[in-house]
């Protein structure tokens, strides 16, 4: 069974350069040009846009953890209960899994830049609610704006990455957005923990305001608009041509229906989606528990316990750094399953997941003394190296498979993984107190394990249960009826 092929707007060439080409009902003589074809920039102009989007991700994903390092304190200044405190994740991750469904359709409409410009300075201007709140309420409202406006800029940021560069040269930009994503909330609680230490709390916001504000404004100066269809319909608009024009509605309807569809009836989807959401929640559960631990069982400060963290992100940095060679073993296992099947995008996670529960049982039994407290930070190493893999390479098999249909896949996928991270952050202290670190780190290391044959599984068993797959059988079949009409052109 062949690739299913996620199905793009072919292109036309005006000056050797590819172009969306028209759809029917649409003036056949209106194409791109270089100048304004985002595939033709030049490459300095390329990586500036790249550094742009990356830097915009990553201020988001900073955002979402610099808080935790903030609970205890802010705990103490609004009078609550931590739990209570706590929810700032919570309702941050709540705002980041429902702002796609929204701005994903407007995007098809509006274009990335118009997306980016609104939600991102929304998105700034909530953490000045944040450093404002006057109470603990105001404070779970302005979060979950955060999390509700600076999620578009993340789930755009991908596509920007592929307007941009051609598919045979897209490996290092996706591996920096990936460090973005990734390295952006593994570093927050560190800094964090050193503003709530030597100065107000408040200033965990005022940083990332400040940082949002100075990406805000190299995307007015310096971000054109990538998405080429978009480039497309204005320069229709420009050229007083008729333009078909998509209707909000259907699009939102789909974009909140269909991936719950997909996610309750795909045995695919809902079983790899799990597997992440868990890692996930494990990971944001140790936003809170590292901290715990480390001030609890050596009576570390709060910045110095964030420094626990370098592990998770050494390991993390590697993993991105090793992205070309990941590359490699796919283009070998294409090669010797006879195509590009969704399986090539499993062999090495066979592996690297293993990582995962093997840094969760380190940590488990040499965080605490008499070990020496580097042990316990190394650990932090593989649960890194694993997770990176692990989410890359579910994602690409999830696109592959699901082709014309990937979109609501990943949006079921990212829904399900944000619930998971805004939950598990709620009982990690509790769940620290009572069972202690070695049992309570190692009961998330056994439901690791549980879960981390899937790749396995999948490799071996995948071709069978896309056979049967409603929608993936439809992306084939739409593939089929691609080749072949371009095959009769």
């Amino acid at each position: 069974m062949g690739k299913a092929k996620i199905t793009e707007p072919s292109f036309q060439l005006e000056d050797g350069v590819p172009s969306p080409e028209n759809e029917k009902g649409s003036p056949p003589n209106i194409s791109l040009t270089e100048q304004e074809n985002p595939q033709a920039w030049r490459a300095t102009k390329k990586w500036l846009c790249t550094g742009i989007v990356v830097t915009m991700t990553a201020t988001v994903a900073f955002c979402s953890s610099i808080y935790t390092a903030a609970i205890d304190v802010i705990a103490d200044h609004y009078k609550c209960s931590r739990i209570v405190s706590t929810l700032g994740v919570t309702t941050f991750l709540l705002g980041f899994a429902t702002g796609p469904l929204l701005f994903a359709p407007l995007s098809e409409i509006w274009g990335r830049n118009n997306i980016y410009r609104i939600t991102f300075l929304l998105f700034s201007l909530s953490q000045i609610g944040c450093a404002l709140a006057p109470n603990i309420a105001a404070m779970l409202i302005f979060r979950f704006f955060a999390g509700f406006f600076g999620a578009p800029t993340v789930t755009n940021s991908g596509g920007s990455i592929t307007d941009i560069w051609p598919q045979s040269h897209r490996s290092v930009p996706l591996a920096l957005f990936s460090a973005a994503s990734f390295l952006g909330p593994v570093i927050a609680p560190t800094v964090g923990g050193f503003i709530t230490e030597y100065i107000p709390w408040q200033w965990c916001f005022w940083l990332v305001l400040i940082i949002a504000g100075a990406v805000y404004i190299a995307l007015i100066l310096f971000l054109p608009e990538t998405y080429q269809p978009k480039i497309l319909r204005s320069k229709q608009v420009r050229k007083n041509e008729p333009v078909e024009r998509k209707k909000l509605k259907g699009e939102l309807y789909v974009n909140l229906t269909r991936p719950w569809i997909m996610l309750f009836r795909e045995p695919i989807l809902s079983s790899l989606s799990l597997y992440m959401a868990l890692i996930y929640g494990i990971l944001y559960l140790d936003f809170t528990a590292y901290p715990y631990v480390y001030a609890q069982s050596r009576g570390w400060s709060s910045g110095i316990a964030g420094l626990s963290f370098l592990g998770i992100a050494v390991g993390m940095a590697i993993a991105t750094a090793a992205s070309p060679y990941i590359n490699r073993i796919h283009g070998h296992y294409v090669r010797k399953l006879g195509g590009s099947q969704p399986e090539a995008r499993l062999p090495h996670l066979i592996i690297l997941s293993w990582c995962i529960p093997l840094g969760l049982f380190w940590f488990a039994w040499t965080a605490p003394p008499p070990t020496h407290w580097i042990s316990g930070i190394v650990a932090g190493v593989p649960f890194g190296l694993g997770l990176v893999p692990v989410f890359l390479g579910i994602t690409s098999y999830l696109t592959d498979c699901y082709g014309n249909y990937a979109a609501s896949a990943l949006a079921a996928n990212a829904v399900l993984r944000s619930l998971f991270g805004a939950v598990f952050p709620l009982f990690s202290r509790q769940m620290y107190e009572k069972l202690g670190t070695a049992w309570a780190t190692s009961l998330l290391g056994f439901l690791a394990v549980s879960m981390t044959p899937f790749p396995w599984i999948f490799y071996h068993f995948g071709p069978r249960l896309r056979s049967m797959s409603k929608y993936h059988l439809q992306t084939m079949e739409a593939q089929r009826d691609a080749d072949e009409e371009d095959a009769r052109a």
